[in-house]
């Protein structure tokens, strides 16, 4: 190598190859050209300061995003209760992948259910039809799978204040009957202290 490149990353770019013929026989040649590799590029500390503020910027929209779908939650569970008046257990079931399923269910008999996506679009419940959630967008899948983790770890207290003061949890049943989300008994009124 050159004594200007010594020390120096390089990169080596092939740029003609060919066949000769030399007192008879065919020699094989070729040529290549050394050049030194671009420097790597440090990132400044104004670039860091960008990054780590667009980063902030996601997970503020993420968070936000996240409590609109769960606001949606607790939004279909009120309207759902107070449009079907459950004459059975009335049940909620947000699954870990944020499909949110709530119904009317007499021992192993589900006489009706909806799930959100269906009710924010508008249903008709005995011959009456519910209003399409014109005022907010529907989460996003992710946003709803995030809102699910969330209502997963969120206490009986916490529920029960976002229910109050026409809902209550009756029961927690956790993930029995819906893997990796969970399960609830709610009820008009006020609360048994259902256990978690």
């Amino acid at each position: 190598p050159s004594p200007l490149l010594e020390g120096v990353a390089v990169r080596e770019v092939t740029f003609a190859s060919w066949v000769q013929r030399v007192n008879g026989k065919y020699e094989r040649h070729k040529a290549a050209a050394r050049f030194p590799a671009p420097p790597r590029v440090q990132p400044t500390a104004r670039a860091a300061e960008e990054y780590q503020g667009c980063m902030q910027e996601v997970a503020g929209q993420e968070g936000r995003a996240t409590t609109a779908a769960l606001d949606c939650v607790f939004r279909f569970i009120r309207e759902w209760m107070s449009t079907t008046h459950p004459d059975a257990d009335a049940f909620v079931e947000v699954a870990r992948d944020g499909l949110i399923v709530a119904k009317n269910q007499a021992g192993r008999n589900v006489d009706w259910m909806h799930d959100m996506k269906s009710w924010s679009e508008g249903v008709t419940f005995n011959e009456t039809p519910t209003p399409k959630w014109g005022d907010v967008q529907f989460p996003t899948a992710s946003a709803l799978q995030r809102a699910a983790s969330r209502f997963r770890e969120m206490s009986v207290e916490e529920i029960n204040s976002r229910l109050a003061p026409v809902l209550t949890v009756q029961q927690d049943y956790g993930e029995t009957g819906c893997e990796g989300g969970r399960r609830l008994e709610v009820r008009e009124g006020t609360s048994l202290g259902g256990k978690r």
